[in-house]
């Protein structure tokens, strides 16, 4: 897998921006930097690859700028060999994409992961400093996710240890050791429940025949007590119907006979009822609206009669607006004209022209200067400062040039003329003293020496450890040891053997005192039944065949007597198998059992020997080879031994190796400094410079120095002097120049000064003088036109009071008003005469509507006051009555009397349901024939009587149920039968569950063995590179990494160069954090050289690295860079730098650039 291009198109605080990784590089590594100040959005970038491969969750924290709606992230993946464009949107489904917005299938884009989900990618191939830390012990030893995902992913693998764990917890629960639950536990017991359920009924039986007696005469009697019971019920419910009638009939009779007392009138329709309060209210609205109405008309023709009319004015007032802005215009004209002509007087130009030095001027006009001229000013004026600027410039450099070269040539040394050959042999020297080495150079031999002892201390202790051998390390080296498959077999045979000898072993002490408790329980059942079991029985009835054949033969007294005892003693044993036949089934199971645990005795010693035996042959072996490699040395025949002292013996070829090493350094490092030593004398020889032929080599090293130092000094000091002669001449030119300049503007200046009114002031005034000239000109043109502009306005003002005043006069006449007063005044009189014509109108056409509605209103009520006579004329007539209050009287006696039959019909609807009888003339015969009083004494006796009727069919029902329950329990004779079907069934249940337990314990230990052993070869190989990769971060301060046992599995343990050791957790912050990257740099390689190249991210890892094991651990990248994509976040500027240095062909993103391409104000979640 890789990534070409990553389109954050609405992610976070990113919207259409786009991350170009560009194609694969065919030689360079495939590094990128991507860079980014704080909130610059790098934690966002990490975020959205992780949610472009594995969705984006339910809730996530980069929806603040984008709904989760609209959120989207693309790329160009190369997955499977080709290139595919995937998009990714925020759904609960079918939120993979691809390049045109079709579903594909989640597999599609994780085809390289090797099966792996998102924490196992987060954990092993995107890393942070949480992330770095977590599970770095965990890739050693397997343990956790990252551990079981380096390897069984890489080995194709994945989620073999969670199934081994299933397995394993499947097989725990049918048994497992010492624990009291389990199926097989539970099956035991069920077991035990059917057996005992057995002996139950076989002693029961003999019951069986009385139980079946008891349980039909309780069921006779049971018969008899119900219908005994029934009788007494149906009494008491007779005689409380007929106590619960007699209220009910008396109501009854009271009913019929208020109802036989009220009139009788006609029924009316039921929603004349209704009708009824609306007829008398609609009766007394007819007389208040009449005279409403009436009032309302005369009050109404009084006003109307009082209004005079006005209809010139009313003519008037389509032209009181054009007024009232007349007046507007008059009223601003009296105002503003005093001002304006007062701000006219003010604008004064013969001061202005005063200060021009023009105060005779007669035409102020010709004084302002056009446009083009004042433009030529200005620029002249604006370039004077710069011509002046150039020229003192040009002036005080050449002076400086001047001095500076005076001062070169009093202070040049005097030196020998600078030959060619000189040149070249002091250059030669130069190029020797770069490779002569310095002073840590010597400390560095000295280092080495050092080295050397104590790489000859370690291989003596490497030595010492190898007894009882004892010989040289060449000797060492010269050994023909076994192979590791070889030794690997001989400890799995060895340790199997040991094993299957323990297990053995238990196994025989277990069956061992099984037997014996056999042998105890078949003593004391033949003790307590005597010799009856199969094999007695099958010889008593030999002997009475044998009996039986000779009395045939002879027929004879004794023959008879002996047939008679043979025959006897079979009868005897026969009753007393059946008497004891429980027992018999006991001590054939028991005699079973004990052939049983004898095979298996037998059996388990067979397999002790042969495990012996292999252990034997494995010894047998291991000595035969000792013999080989290291004869006449007694070495233990355990292969765990003889793996410990061949580890040791690598140790102690491993020192050798260092040894030969560190004095084949040491060597070379002499005869680089006694070369270096003499070239050098060579060097100074070709220069003249003196030495001593026995001076140590840095005493030489600083003579040449010297002698450079020296002639580099006058080399540079005749250079600086030809550098200043040639500064100088130009100088001169640049002076020259700013002249001609200067000049040149002095006559354009003069010009431009003459060819205006400029020119008649005698003198050209200098660029001061202009500059005020020009800016009092534009004072009097301002001037000039402002006047003109007042002097027009004041003319306007002044007609628009002549028209509003015309205007004014013209309507007094029309509306006959005396012009006796101001303009103003009269325009008022003229508004307030308009306007109360208007609402005087106004008020007689509204009463003219007014007055049309009252008529309305009264043909409205005329027809109103018509339809109540009609409709309260059909009620009269139907009662026969003449006024409304005597209809209403009529219609509340004819409610009584409906309210009344009613009641009695639901009273006689009552009493039949009570009494149940068919007509309620026999329920009121019933009635009037009974004695309430000798009713309630007849109940008072039968409560009790039921009450003791209820109590005897409790009794008998209980009763009988026991006896049917009892029954029951003893079952027919079928019952026996399924109870040993039952627990035949358990049998066979607990032989197969058996069966599959053991199948599953022995498939779960050859897994976890072959598992193991993968895991413990490709470890090595991981150990190797994270110790080479631990090593190049520290830069050597570090040897490596290597595992020891601990409490809780293996423990991780850092190496010094000296030699000494530390656990993971005593590093400091900065060195665990190299230790745990090396881990994972180690399992990266073992991951892509197994599954292929996968990318791998890192988000600022190295806060706590130093510049120079920044530097290497950049090497690492660019290492793993070489076989897959990987991707640096960080916000250290100076990060980058180093990457350029230890990769040129890294590739930087500036997510700056980046974000750049929209502006967003908002702050990235970083």
């Amino acid at each position: 897998m890789r990534l070409n291009r990553l389109d954050l198109s609405r992610y976070g605080k990113f919207t259409d921006s786009v991350i170009d990784f560009g194609g694969t590089p065919a030689t360079s590594p495939d590094l990128h930097i991507i860079y980014g100040p704080n909130e610059a959005g790098k934690s966002t970038t990490l975020d959205a690859i992780l949610d472009l491969i594995f969705g984006i969750g339910s809730s996530s924290r980069y929806g603040f700028l984008h709904p989760y709606a609209t959120m989207r992230i693309g790329a160009s993946i190369e997955v499977a060999g080709q290139d595919r464009e995937f998009v990714r949107i925020k759904r609960q489904q079918n939120s993979l994409l691809d390049g045109e917005d079709r579903p594909l299938a989640e597999g599609l884009i994780k085809a390289d992961l090797g099966g792996i989900d998102r924490d196992a990618f987060t954990t092993m191939f995107s890393l942070d400093d949480e992330t770095l830390e977590n599970g770095g012990e965990g890739i050693l030893a397997s343990k956790g996710d990252l551990g079981e995902l380096l390897f069984s992913a890489s080995a194709g693998l994945s989620e073999l240890s969670r199934q081994l764990l299933s397995i394993r917890a499947e097989a725990d629960g049918f048994y497992k050791y010492r624990a009291r639950s389990g199926l097989l536990a539970d099956l035991k017991s069920k077991l035990a429940a059917l057996k005992a359920e057995r002996e139950a009924l076989d002693v029961q039986a003999s019951d069986h025949e009385r139980l079946i007696g008891e349980r039909d005469r309780l069921s006779s009697l049971y018969d008899e007590v119900i219908a005994e019971r029934a009788g007494t019920q149906r009494r008491i419910d007779e005689i409380r119907h007929i106590l619960h009638a007699m209220p009910t009939m008396a109501r009854l009779l009271s009913s019929r006979e208020r109802l036989a007392a009220l009139l009788e009138v006609p029924e009316p329709p039921e929603n004349w009822r209704q009708e009824l309060p609306g007829l008398r209210k609609a009766e007394i609205e007819h007389l208040v609206k009449r005279r409403d109405i009436s009032r309302s008309k005369s009050l109404i023709e009084d006003e109307a009669t009082g209004i005079a009319p006005d209809p010139v004015a009313l003519r008037l007032a389509s032209r009181m607006d054009e007024l009232a802005e007349l007046k507007a215009r008059y009223t601003t004209a009296q105002k503003d004209i005093p001002k304006i002509t007062a701000r006219a007087a003010e604008l004064s130009i013969e001061s202005i022209l005063l200060r021009l030095g023009k105060s005779g001027e007669t035409s102020p006009t010709r004084l302002v200067l056009d446009a083009a001229t004042v433009g030529k000013l200005r620029g002249l004026i604006g370039a004077k400062s710069g011509v002046d600027a150039r020229a003192t410039a040009a002036d005080d450099e050449l002076a400086k040039i001047e001095w500076l070269l005076a001062e070169e040539h009093s202070s040049a040394p005097q030196i020998e003329t600078v030959t060619p050959d000189k040149v070249k042999a002091f250059e030669y020297l130069a190029a020797t003293m770069k490779s002569v080495p310095r002073s840590d150079d010597v400390v560095a031999l000295r280092s080495i020496a050092r080295r050397r002892d104590g790489s000859s201390s370690a291989l003596s202790e490497a030595l010492a450890r190898l007894l009882p051998w004892r010989d040289t390390a060449d000797r060492l080296a010269a050994m023909t040891c076994p192979s590791a498959v070889k030794l690997e077999n001989w400890k799995v045979l060895f340790k199997r053997g040991e094993e299957l000898v323990w297990t053995t072993r238990g196994e025989l002490e277990r069956l061992e005192a099984e037997s014996k408790r056999l042998d105890a329980e078949i003593e004391v059942m033949r003790g307590q039944v005597g010799e009856i079991d199969e094999a007695n029985a099958v010889t008593v009835r030999a002997d009475r065949e044998r009996a039986w054949a000779a009395h045939r033969e002879r027929m004879d007294a004794g023959t008879a007597d002996s047939f008679e005892t043979a025959m006897r003693a079979d009868d005897h044993l026969a009753s007393q198998r059946l008497a004891h036949f429980s027992e018999i089934g006991k001590l054939n199971q028991l005699l079973q059992r004990q052939a049983s645990v004898r095979s298996e005795v037998e059996t388990g010693r067979d397999r002790e020997r042969r495990a012996l035996a292999d252990i034997e042959e494995v010894k047998s072996a291991i000595s035969e080879q000792a013999q080989k490699f290291a004869p006449g040395v007694s070495f233990s025949l355990d292969p765990f031994d003889l793996a410990d002292w061949l580890r040791r013996r690598e140790e102690a070829l491993k020192s050798r190796d260092e040894l030969l090493s560190v004095e084949q350094e040491l060597g070379d490092a002499e005869d680089r400094v006694n070369r270096a030593k003499r070239t050098l004398m060579e060097a100074m020889s070709r220069v003249r410079v003196p030495f001593h032929q026995d001076a140590e080599i840095a005493s030489l090293v600083a003579k040449a120095e010297e002698a450079l130092d020296a002639f580099h000094a006058a080399v540079s000091s005749a250079q600086r002097i030809h550098r200043l002669q040639k500064e100088y001449v130009e100088r001169q030119d640049a002076a020259e120049r700013a002249s001609r300049a200067s000049r040149s503007w002095k006559t354009e200046w003069e010009e431009v000064c003459g060819g205006c009114w400029l020119g008649e002031l005698g003198a050209i005034p200098n660029t001061g003088s202009v500059t005020e000239i020009l800016s009092t000109l534009e004072n009097l043109a301002s001037a000039i036109d402002a006047r003109e502009g007042l002097i027009d306005r004041i003319q306007k003002m002044e007609k628009d009071k002549a028209h509003f005043e015309k205007e004014v006069l013209e309507i007094c006449g029309l509306l006959s008003i005396v012009p006796d007063r101001s303009a103003n005044e009269l325009a008022q009189e003229i508004a307030e005469r308009v306007r109360d014509a208007g609402l005087n109108e106004e008020r007689r056409e509204k009463l003219s509507g007014d007055l049309d509605s009252l008529r309305v209103d009264e043909r409205q009520l005329q027809l109103s006051e018509e339809m109540f006579d009609a409709r309260l004329r059909v009620m009269l007539d139907y009662f026969g009555v003449t006024t409304l209050a005597e209809v209403e009287s009529h219609m509340e006696l004819a409610r009584q009397r409906r309210e009344l039959s009613n009641t009695i019909l639901d009273l006689e609807h009552e009493l039949l349901q009570t009494t149940g009888a068919p007509a309620i003339s026999l329920v009121e015969k019933v009635v009037a024939a009974a004695d309430r009083q000798e009713l309630e004494n007849e109940l008072a006796r039968l409560t009790p009587v039921l009450e003791d009727q209820d109590a005897r069919c409790r009794d008998v029902f209980h009763a009988r149920s026991n006896a049917e329950d009892a029954l029951d329990e003893i079952g027919g004779d079928s019952k026996v039968a399924e109870i040993e079907e039952q627990r035949r069934t358990l049998l066979l249940e607990i032989g197969e569950s058996a069966k599959r337990y053991m199948e599953l314990r022995a498939g779960v230990a050859a897994a976890e063995h072959g598992l193991k052993l993968y895991r413990d070869r490709h470890r090595s190989g991981m150990m190797a590179r994270a110790s080479a990769a631990f090593k190049t971060i520290s830069r050597g301060a570090y040897q490596g990494v290597a595992a020891q046992p601990g409490k809780d599995g293996e423990v991780l343990i850092a190496v010094s160069a000296a030699g000494g050791s530390k656990a993971a957790n005593e590093l400091s912050k900065g060195a665990r954090f190299q230790l745990y990257l090396a881990l994972r740099v180690a399992g990266y390689h073992e991951f892509v050289g197994n599954r292929g190249p996968v990318p791998f991210i890192a988000d600022d890892i190295m806060e706590t690295f130093d510049d120079f094991r920044a530097e290497e651990a950049f090497k690492l990248f660019a290492e793993m860079a070489q076989h897959g994509q990987v991707i640096y976040l960080t916000h250290h500027r100076h990060l980058t730098d180093i990457a350029r240095k230890v990769c040129p062909a890294v590739r930087l993103h500036d997510l700056d650039v980046i974000g750049a391409q929209r502006q967003f104000d908002v702050v990235a979640a970083e």
